[in-house]
């Protein structure tokens, strides 16, 4: 069906602000904006600001302070949150539009390069159909019934016969059409396993911290290495650690999620009460040690290094010191919760070693490894989530990860 192009509503009257309201609300309650805390705020805000008058308080820093609480003198070209923003809320107004094909009295745009909404009004089809002359009054000679006679026979049999091979055409690719639309519509409609696990970090007004382990060179530990101090020099990450961290700068990017990146050395409990935070690594991340007290399987304390159930002591997990170091299986700890101590959503990506880092990362950023935990539970989207992974190691290479234990709450 082709679509009638909407007017431009300019200037706006009471009444149709009233409209743009109640399209506001209708927008609001959509599966595009229904699960964001984010997108709703700002398009909020800035078609508040519009209906009111104040299109010259829409500038990028405003908004990041007023919808995003950004403090006044934020460096907007590193801290992007309100172009992002305003991207995805332009996208998913198209997306609204473009299937409701119509059925919207208003529409509410958000040009390219611009935080000002402009607002349509679809018009009736009707009214754009040029208006017909009436049909003249035959005369009694030409009654209606004797106007067959005018139109030679081979020309209306030509006409229905043309018709009737015309028609189930059209009906059959009408009816192919809307079957792969309600398709695309469901499978869009659907979420993965990754959008769920990940969702109250992309819902965040606020952007997610990756903070990875870092650590120092120690010639007293049995490693020769030791977590890094805010106050230490010199720090790096493993290679394990930057794959890990890559798997998921890779997967933030790819669903637009707004991210930082502070190594658990320079990241503050301040830092993590007013962000969600992704603590990648257990024995070189303080933050991961210190938060799992949230935990049902943690870490135990280096260097005696194993998982263990907290509620039930005999069950732990540990690397198999009998076998050579390369063909050790490695365990990992994935959890997203909201902790305790920080009131915030918190996600833990760790391994025992560097095995279990790295293919824990891999899992929480692969469909088809995450797809496992809902055969292992149906309900877990909604709760705080922990899994424990094996890791199976061949030539200190790592495997598809496996799940051993689960617990929701």
């Amino acid at each position: 069906m082709h679509r009638i192009a909407p007017k431009l509503m300019l200037p706006i009257s009471l009444e149709e602000q009233q409209l743009i309201r109640d399209e506001l609300a209708r927008i609001l309650k959509s599966r595009h904006f229904s699960n964001s805390r984010r997108y709703p705020a700002l398009l909020s805000y800035i078609v508040d600001k519009t209906l009111a008058g104040h299109t010259e308080e829409l500038k990028e820093r405003v908004l990041g302070v007023e919808v995003f609480h950004r403090r006044s003198n934020y460096d907007s070209d590193i801290d992007t949150v309100v172009r992002v923003a305003a991207g995805e809320v332009r996208r998913r107004l198209v997306l609204i539009y473009h299937e409701s094909d119509g059925e919207h009295a208003v529409e509410i745009s958000l040009p390219t390069g611009s935080y000002v909404p402009e607002f349509y009004r679809n018009r009736a089809p009707e009214a754009l159909l040029p208006s017909l002359p009436s049909e003249p009054e035959l005369p009694h000679s030409l009654a209606p019934a004797t106007v067959p006679e005018l139109i030679p026979a081979w020309v209306v049999d030509s006409h229905r016969s043309g018709w009737r091979k015309i028609v189930p055409g059209i009906a059959l690719t009408l009816l192919t059409a809307s079957l792969v639309v309600l398709l695309l519509h469901r499978r869009e409609a659907r979420q993965s396993a990754i959008d769920l696990f990940w969702q109250p970090i992309r819902s965040s007004l606020s952007p997610a911290i990756l903070s990875p382990g870092v650590l120092v060179q120690d010639p007293n530990s049995s490693y020769g290495l030791t977590r890094a101090r805010r106050t230490d020099d010199y720090t790096f990450t493993s290679m394990a650690t930057t794959k890990a961290l890559a798997d998921l700068v890779h997967l933030f990017s790819n669903s637009r999620t707004e991210y930082l990146v502070r190594p658990t050395s320079m990241t503050t409990l301040t830092d993590i009460r007013r962000h969600p935070v992704i603590l990648i690594g257990a024995y070189n991340n303080e933050w991961t040690m210190n938060l799992q007290r949230d935990l049902r399987y943690r870490f135990a304390d280096d260097p005696d290094r194993q998982i263990y159930d907290a509620t039930n002591a005999a069950v732990r997990w540990s690397r198999p010191k009998s076998m050579p170091y390369l063909e050790r299986d490695d365990y990992a700890i994935v959890a997203r919760f909201y902790s305790k101590m920080t009131d915030s959503p918190v996600v833990v990506i760790a391994g025992l070693e560097k095995n279990g880092t790295e293919a824990a990362a891999e899992f929480v950023s692969t469909p088809r490894y995450m797809d496992a935990l809902t055969w292992q539970s149906s309900d877990w989207a909604s709760k705080n989530v922990e899994m424990v992974l094996k890791i199976k190691v061949v030539h200190g290479q790592s495997s598809v990860p496996s799940i051993e234990a689960v617990y929701l709450w």
